[in-house]
């Protein structure tokens, strides 16, 4: 398995997750800025925990532990949600603005995965001999 695009997901996370957490501090009120700050900070500490258990997983080579290890790392992240919500009282709208970095990233890298900005650029074949495939000749 290639994990190359997990990288750059985690990456690009973090890379938002940054620029989102400037623009909150400057331009937002403290309790929505403080929303916003968490939810990119949870979804920071997602990608890096995806970008993790795929790396482990191709050490190990178990799906069945990796899928356990899935399933713990989203049931964490909907209690740690749950928890941030109910006891810091954090703003709705900040959160969910901050939790919109990981698909952001995702929808970022899939495009320039589509694009071909991270492959190498081709190069056009050419024939060796200049006469290649010129059927004027006789």
């Amino acid at each position: 398995m290639d994990t190359k695009h997990l990288h750059a997901v985690e990456k690009t996370t973090l890379l938002l997750a940054a620029v989102v957490t400037a623009v909150a501090i400057l331009a937002l009120d403290r309790r929505m800025a403080f929303g916003v700050v968490i939810g990119a900070g949870l979804m920071a500490l997602n990608a890096w925990a995806l970008r993790r258990i795929a790396d482990r997983m191709k050490i190990t080579r178990r799906p069945g532990a990796t899928i356990l290890l899935f399933n713990l790392k989203m049931a964490l992240l909907i209690a740690l949600v749950f928890a941030v919500i109910h006891f810091l009282h954090v703003d709705g709208v900040g959160l969910v603005i901050g939790i919109s970095t990981f698909p952001a990233a995702i929808v970022v890298v899939a495009v320039r995965h589509a694009l071909g900005a991270d492959a190498p650029p081709e190069s056009p074949e050419q024939p060796s001999d200049p006469t290649e495939g010129d059927t004027t000749h006789g």
